[in-house]
């Protein structure tokens, strides 16, 4: 098997989805790998040898803030809560990224869930924000941070989930401290996976961030009403991948 250089970014070796191993009468898909999953701490293979995830977020940042609706055409819509819509804040083109191995990951935004997408040992959080980065050619790259009440306030999260965008209402344009926005512990575990809403595109790198933030409890009510029964999407099976974790303090 011949493994891409992104392939060693999280340390678990990519496949692509159409892969198959073809038998003398049939041929026999890989397995699925999908998000979110599961993850046990105890179970993750702790490997050091992973690259350093390195922040490149600025202290000032513009972001249009909006309601993403699931089908944007229909006027019906306005009325119809989907699982799969969200509140997201794009990021200006050039302005914010990561780099893992010395590859550069452009931030292009930043969107909520609840509860929590993904599971750490068995605890679902309030909410869980995705930074969803594109790599030099076509990555995708997701830094999952968990959300929990009990915040002071002054976050950019906090900024963003202050005021929401209504379905079908305005957008809200805000600048706000992007570098604050994470914790100052960036351990993660790392995985390969998909897009969590559809087409559910496999072969993205998920890093979870291991220490959660906390928001006001405003905050968290706040998207918790605009969601009542939730945009989550349900756990899928690991399916013999592996969960590597990566200290970094």
């Amino acid at each position: 098997m011949i493994h891409s250089r992104r392939s060693f970014l999280i340390g678990v070796p990519i496949v692509a989805a159409a892969t198959v191993v073809a038998t003398s009468t049939s041929a026999i898909a890989a397995p699925s790998h999908q998000s979110p999953i599961a993850i046990r701490s105890r179970s993750a293979v702790d490997d050091p040898e992973l690259p350093e995830l390195v922040i490149d977020y600025p202290d000032h940042v513009d972001l249009h803030v909006h309601y993403v609706r699931h089908d944007m055409d229909n006027p019906a819509g306005c009325t119809i809560r989907g699982p799969e819509e969200t509140i997201q804040a794009d990021v200006p083109a050039g302005t914010a990224a990561v780099r893992i191995a010395g590859v550069r990951y452009e931030l292009l935004q930043f969107h909520f869930h609840t509860r929590s997408e993904h599971v750490l040992d068995g605890h679902h959080y309030s909410l869980e924000q995705h930074y969803v980065h594109r790599g030099p050619h076509g990555q995708t790259l997701v830094i999952a941070l968990f959300l929990t009440h009990g915040g002071r306030g002054g976050t950019p999260q906090d900024a963003v989930l202050h005021t929401l965008p209504q379905e079908c209402g305005n957008d809200r344009d805000i600048a706000v401290n992007l570098e604050k926005s994470l914790p100052g512990d960036l351990s993660t575990f790392r995985y390969d996976g998909s897009l969590t809403t559809a087409p559910y595109t496999e072969g993205v790198s998920w890093l979870i961030l291991r220490r959660h933030h906390a928001v006001t409890d405003a905050s968290v009510n706040g998207f918790e009403k605009l969601f009542p029964k939730g945009n989550a999407r349900k756990l899928q099976p690991l399916n013999n991948r592996t969960v590597r974790y990566r200290r970094q303090r």
